[in-house]
């Protein structure tokens, strides 16, 4: 019998290495393989507001088979285990686990609590979305598009995260998203205006804006929201939120009554915003207004991913490539002279 106290922290976030502690957590991640003895074995990955760690069920543990036929990732849980770090990561080592109860809701159980969030108000970033598009988007049918599509969407917006594990995975994330690839599309034409001919036509810069504002939005059908947002819909596993995208993004159009030259140029964008060809997957740009986007979304999904990587609680200058970057980072403190010349 485990004798160790139990900590008065009541999520996981709030548990030091080494204590024990009840916590309400949510599945987000279950992988099954076997040990190099031949053992099988179902690695497990939960999470709060704040925090994920890893968990092993091994096969001769007494949660082995529910862990394997009955739960499922979106579900939640709580929690008695003792929380680790090593070089492996964050991990718990449970004492007891089952899915939580409607008792569990009088104990503090709280599901929003399992699930990161922005750090802005999603509100605030969708009425910032508006009106950007509103006071940026010269073309009456392409501002329509936007507006109409964001009121009709507004409940999966505000609580979709823009991905599962590279940027943005978080609940508002989406929208975050979108409304930074926007404002940077928007510096981008200003910066750029004077010197390449096609920005001097206000319909590229509008379609520039708009796509930037809709190009990732078949996020809201790729991922299973009414799971939490932490894994795929059948279809988009199929499909992919690129293909899904164009068709939220066409049948908008034609709704409004988009002008199809507008229209097909607008699809193209969604289709071609992605930045890697190497399978095949994705078509280049072949417009002004894509390759805008296009290059918009890599520098903020890009910083996004580089800021996460400076978060992992690695000690040293390079953070191993096991990062949402996935390649080795240098990271420097804020001010490498100030012990040298004895500045505070």
């Amino acid at each position: 019998m485990n004798n160790d106290p139990i900590s008065i922290a009541n999520t996981l976030a709030d548990l030091q290495p080494g204590e024990l502690g009840d916590v309400f957590v949510q599945l987000v991640g279950r992988d099954v393989g076997m040990a190099r003895n031949g053992q099988p074995y179902v690695r497990l990955e939960f999470r709060d507001d704040r925090r994920r760690a890893q968990m092993m069920i091994w096969s001769d543990s007494q949660w082995f088979d529910a862990c394997q036929n009955e739960w499922r990732p979106g579900e939640h849980f709580k929690i008695r285990a003792v929380y680790h770090e090593s070089s492996r990561g964050k991990e718990l080592r449970p004492n007891k686990i089952r899915p939580v109860c409607d008792k569990d809701h009088e104990q503090g159980f709280d599901p929003t609590r399992c699930q990161p969030r922005s750090s802005e108000d999603p509100t605030d970033l969708w009425d910032a979305a508006v009106t950007l598009c509103k006071f940026s988007i010269a073309d009456e049918s392409l501002r329509q598009l936007v507006e109409t599509f964001y009121t009709e969407q507004r409940d999966k917006l505000l609580i979709a995260p823009a991905g599962l594990y590279h940027h943005h995975c978080y609940q508002g994330g989406l929208l975050e998203h979108l409304l930074s690839v926007a404002q940077t599309t928007i510096d981008l034409i200003e910066r750029y205006r004077h010197s390449v001919p096609s920005l001097a036509d206000p319909t590229t810069c509008d379609l520039a804006i708009a796509g930037a504002l809709l190009h990732d939005v078949g996020k809201l059908l790729e991922i299973d929201l009414d799971q939490g947002g932490v894994a795929r819909a059948i279809e988009g596993q199929i499909l992919g939120h690129v293909l899904m995208g164009r068709d939220l993004v066409r049948d908008c159009g034609q709704q409004v009554g988009v002008a199809a030259e507008l229209l097909i140029r607008l699809e193209l964008i969604v289709l071609t915003h992605q930045d890697y060809y190497a399978d095949g997957d994705y078509r280049r740009p072949i417009s002004c207004e894509a390759l805008l986007v296009q290059q918009a979304d890599r520098i903020d999904s890009e910083l996004h991913r580089y800021s996460a990587a400076l978060d992992a609680s690695t000690a040293g200058p390079v953070i191993p490539r096991d990062n949402p970057l996935g390649r080795p980072i240098l990271r420097l403190s804020a001010s490498p002279d100030a012990e040298v010349n004895g500045q505070p």
